[in-house]
């Protein structure tokens, strides 16, 4: 993997991930390379500070541009600016202030970028018992036929709805397909603002997202996909053994078990899913984590289903992966293991999205046609 930290993984795949975003117009090479030399090593203060100025600084150049009229340069703008906010939120832990007032930054230029945007990108609420749930519904470019399939999609540990925008959304959106996505519990606006913790059923909560898609006039109700990202490679999959209303599902990372591929496979993350799950001790979250488990379910899901996973990936263990692909009861079931050389192999499979996107993308709209 690419280290423009040597030494720091965690910071190097968080670059590369930004990186990442750029061809899907969530950040800029030369804004992101330029800002990283700014950076010393180690230094997580200057981090967030480095971050938090691109951030304000992009953010004031859209504001000028839309002023101006030039509607397309603004909208490129907000929402490398959102994206850059996020980055400086990365690190801090969940109960520092910064954590809340950075992501209303970010929420902020996203809305103001989504304003501009088309196909509409549209902020919607789904309630949830006394709970609600803020995200957007993605109209998607050429739908295809008078009602577009519809897909929800999940992020992991701690994702932001608008972040995966440009984590494969809009690569969805183009092809035709309706996009939903939404703040489910541990995650965003829910966690940030609201403090709805993340659970285990997470059936339950994503069956209230897909009543609402479903009642979408755009979707046709019978073509609903699934797509997990990170930890949403638990989550999406936990949500397809138990509602059969989903037609087809695909995995950017898939876990079996959470405690024992990524709690305990990756200690850096310890404390970020101990505040998830709003436990006082890293044993008191390993704990809460154990109902996390894919064992006794994973034979229910009976969709066709496509789990992709890198080979180097040092966050969520390739293993896990693996282990769900044997146990689910599907007879249409795929698993994509990205190599080094052909590239992929980190984690989410930051180092070739030009490769994964389509692979992942034309898949789900095949199943869903």
């Amino acid at each position: 993997m690419l280290e423009l930290f040597p030494g720091n993984r965690e910071w190097s795949i968080q670059i590369l991930r930004l990186i990442a975003q750029a061809p899907y117009g969530g950040s800029d090479l030369g804004e992101t390379l330029r800002t990283v030399e700014r950076i010393q090593p180690g230094d997580g203060p200057g981090w967030v500070a480095a971050w938090q100025a691109l951030g304000g600084q992009t953010e004031e150049g859209a504001r000028a541009a839309r002023d101006r009229g030039h509607a397309a340069t603004a909208r490129g703008g907000f929402f490398r600016a959102s994206a850059y906010y996020r980055q400086a939120d990365f690190f801090l832990s969940g109960d520092d202030e910064r954590k809340k007032t950075l992501f209303l930054d970010a929420k902020r230029c996203f809305l103001a970028g989504a304003g501009l945007h088309h196909p509409s990108i549209e902020p919607i609420e789904v309630p949830f018992g006394a709970e609600t749930f803020a995200g957007y519904f993605c109209h998607p470019r050429h739908p295809r036929g008078a009602r577009a399939p519809g897909v929800v999609m999940l992020g992991g540990a701690d994702s932001l709805a608008e972040e995966l925008f440009f984590f494969g959304g809009n690569q969805i959106t183009e092809r035709g397909m309706a996009l939903l996505l939404i703040d489910t519990p541990g995650r965003g606006s829910s966690l940030r603002l609201k403090g709805i913790r993340t659970r285990p059923d997470y059936e339950k909560p994503v069956g209230a997202v897909i009543d609402y898609l479903r009642s979408r006039p755009e979707v046709d109700p019978d073509r609903i996909g699934l797509a997990g990202v990170s930890m949403g490679g638990y989550y999406a999959p936990r949500v397809a053994a138990f509602d059969g209303r989903i037609r087809a599902m695909v995995l950017n990372c898939g876990a079996f078990d959470l405690v024992e591929d990524l709690f305990d496979f990756f200690p850096a993350i310890q404390h970020q899913m101990r505040w998830l799950v709003g436990a006082r001790t890293i044993a008191e979250a390993r704990e809460a984590f154990r109902p996390f488990t894919l064992r006794e379910v994973a034979g229910r899901i009976r969709c066709p289903t496509l789990i992709e996973h890198g080979e180097d990936d040092f966050i969520m263990r390739v293993e896990g992966a693996r282990r769900l692909y044997e146990a689910i009861g599907s007879r249409d079931k795929a698993l994509k293991t990205w190599s080094r050389e052909e590239g992929g192999a980190v984690h989410c499979g930051f180092d070739n999205w030009a490769g994964l996107f389509p692979h992942m993308f034309d898949w789900l709209a095949d199943r869903l046609a």
